[in-house]
């Protein structure tokens, strides 16, 4: 079974992301955080087999996060 995280600052955009994933891939669990901080931390916790993460986000942008979640 995959695990997606994905993040993204929009409640929106995850709505439907999550819900064409699991259109697509109905047996992957997908993790959502609603910003770059909470997205390192999920994905720490709970070790994604991917990472689906938006760029633009206020405070942490998405090029910051990879760089901490790549270090």
């Amino acid at each position: 079974m995959s695990r997606i995280l994905a993040v993204d600052d929009k409640q929106d955009n995850l709505i439907s992301l999550v819900a064409l994933l699991k259109f697509l891939m109905p047996d992957c669990v997908v993790i959502t955080a609603l910003s770059g901080p909470e997205g390192i931390e999920k994905a720490l916790a709970e070790q994604p087999d991917a990472i689906l993460l938006d760029i633009q986000m206020p405070g942490m942008d998405g090029f910051e996060a990879c760089r901490r979640l790549k270090a």
